[in-house]
């Protein structure tokens, strides 16, 4: 180690003394000699996060409570506990919305599921010339009566902006999800109606009129920031799964007529986007050396990966792999949300929480970063070395973002031979994904041709001994 190295280490250790004795005077209320020992502590190593964020206890002006926020966040941008304080400081968190400190209690005993809500109607879809049903018509991208024609413009605006992550995270609204079922009763006919969890728009399956609804417990929910609308008619949709269920010679010949019996229903389904900076931390034991002089020796790095457009689903119901099959979605097309977009089209909230949903894609991010690591550790870093027991030992994420998006399904099941299969289609793009059944009597008669196959072969092999 050189001398450069030794006087580096000496300092950080001086400087992680003086701060544990500064939490100490903290703690014994003693705010001058641990203002004074804090402020050492920086002295000796600038880059010591913790300390700027504890010297904001020792004084009571915000102005210099700011700048040792910021200076606590340029020293580690992943400081949570600076960032949420800056957050606080100047107003991006109010106080009244933080959710309760679960170390602090015993987590809640588990409860029944609510009793369904009542819904109010926040708004309906009336033509302003006949009365008769608006619609969000996709080929115009505008609103359109379904009885004369009348159609009213839906001005495009951009999305509003990303909000920061661990500016939400503390609140109670990030840990709140959609979990009552929705009483729901026509403005217009009168019909009555039970709908499912976190229904938000909604089409009266007596007199067809739509409305927009909101339910009590849509008070504690985080609402949406952007909207892909709405591209394909059912038209449009039935003829890519017939093409989709079609592919394939190992289909049955009668699946395309079973499955046009069931059509396929749109919705607008809730997603998170996040935006983060992964920078993940590996190791590995990497042999060098040749003959007798070969040893073994620990090599480590890091490498940093950026997600700006990470999707996870914020529906509970719906399987995410074969979400994942019909992604991507052009996350350019996303525009404001509006409730034009909704007119007509059933759409949903969400039911799995900004807090879980965050944690799971943070975990994705680190699996798609291990797997793209991995070849790089191997040819990059150590080119012509054999590498063994590789891993990734830390990941850190800074810059994160979120938004609450509402996406465009077509969602539907089919039954063939006494089995349900799920289909889905990407409302935007077309792209189908979903479960097919195959022809037995194909893959039997596939199978005896391979073995025929295999026999010739043996036995022209045997003749040629």
């Amino acid at each position: 180690m050189s001398t450069l190295d030794r006087e580096a280490d000496r300092r950080r250790t001086t400087a992680e003394n003086l701060y544990q004795h500064g939490r100490q005077a903290l703690a014994a209320h003693e705010l001058a000699r641990a203002r004074d020992l804090l402020l050492q502590a920086v002295d000796y190593d600038r880059g010591h996060s913790e300390a700027w964020l504890w010297l904001t206890a020792t004084t009571s002006d915000p102005a210099e409570q700011k700048q040792y926020l910021d200076w606590a966040i340029a020293a580690d941008p992943g400081n949570v506990a600076a960032r949420r304080g800056l957050g606080l400081l100047i107003g991006q968190i109010k106080a009244a919305d933080l959710a309760p400190d679960p170390t602090a209690e015993p987590p809640p005993p588990a409860t029944a599921p609510p009793a369904p809500e009542d819904v109010s109607i926040r708004r309906t879809f009336d033509c302003p010339r006949c009365g008769g049903r608006l619609r969000f018509d996709p080929a115009l991208v505008d609103i359109r009566c379904l009885n004369c024609g009348f159609v009213e413009g839906v001005a495009e605006e951009p999305v509003t902006a990303e909000q920061v992550l661990d500016f939400t995270l503390p609140t109670r609204q990030s840990q709140h999800w959609a979990a009552a079922e929705r009483r729901f009763t026509c403005g217009q006919c009168g019909a009555g109606a039970l709908l499912p969890v976190g229904v938000t728009s909604q089409i009266c399956p007596f007199c067809a009129s739509a409305a927009l609804l909101a339910a009590p417990e849509a008070a504690a929910l985080l609402p949406p920031q952007g909207v892909i609308p709405m591209g394909l008619e059912a038209e449009a949709v039935s003829v890519k799964v017939r093409a989709w269920l079609g592919q394939g010679r190992l289909a049955p010949d009668d699946l395309i007529q079973m499955a046009r019996r069931r059509p396929l229903q749109p919705v607008y389904v809730p997603f998170w986007r996040f935006n983060s900076a992964l920078t993940a931390r590996w190791r590995a034991q990497v042999r060098e050396g040749e003959g007798r002089a070969a040893h073994t020796v620990w090599r480590d790095g890091e490498e940093t990966f950026f997600y700006p457009r990470w999707l996870q689903p914020g529906a509970r119901a719906l399987p995410a792999d074969l979400l994942r099959q019909i992604e991507p979605f052009d996350l350019d097309g996303l525009v404001r949300y509006k409730p034009e977009y909704l007119a007509g089209w059933p759409a949903g909230t969400y039911d799995l929480s900004l807090a879980q949903a965050s944690l799971d894609a943070r975990a994705g991010m680190v699996a798609d970063a291990t797997r793209r690591l991995a070849p790089k550790v191997a040819s990059s870093s150590m080119p012509g070395r054999v590498v063994s027991a590789w891993q990734v030992s830390g990941a850190d994420f800074t810059g994160q973002t979120y938004q609450l998006l509402l996406l465009p399904l077509w969602i539907g099941h089919y039954l063939y031979g006494g089995r349900r299969y799920r289909v889905l289609v990407n409302g935007q793009t077309g792209r189908v994904a979903g479960d097919r059944p195959l022809d037995q009597v194909k893959v039997g008669l596939l199978i005896g041709l391979a073995l025929a196959a295999l026999s010739v072969l043996g036995v022209a092999a045997w003749w040629a001994r």
